[in-house]
């Protein structure tokens, strides 16, 4: 990708303020899953196992997080009493878009590479 499109790719995410999810629980993982909806899949909410949503950067992949602790890697899924959906820890993209974000009370937020700490 060149830097120009990446440039305009990052401002076009920076100052997007749709970019919230709300969250849905199911037994099962959907056949089809929606924009900007978290999906916690397990039995009930005590026992989930995975998280499914579309990925935030508009490349419309669907992206699956297991949610059973001794997995690695693993995040955690909480729901607040306001109901907006937070995953720890953020979420890295190794391939494809490689979006690098955080989802906290339904937002993203996008993190920024610093190119000085490596």
């Amino acid at each position: 990708m060149s830097w120009f499109k990446q440039l305009t790719r990052w401002f076009r995410l920076l100052l997007d303020p749709r970019r919230t999810y709300g969250h849905t629980f199911a037994e099962d993982p959907p056949d089809e899953v929606a924009e900007s909806v978290v999906y916690l899949i397990g039995d009930d909410p005590a026992t989930l196992w995975s998280a499914q949503f579309k990925c935030p950067c508009g490349c419309r992949e669907t992206i699956a997080l297991s949610l059973i602790p001794r997995d690695d890697p693993s995040w955690r899924a909480t729901v607040t009493k306001q109901g907006n959906v937070t995953l720890y820890p953020s979420v890295w993209r190794i391939k494809g878009c490689r979006s690098h974000f955080f989802i906290r009370d339904g937002r993203v937020l996008w993190a920024i590479e610093d190119k000085r700490i490596a």
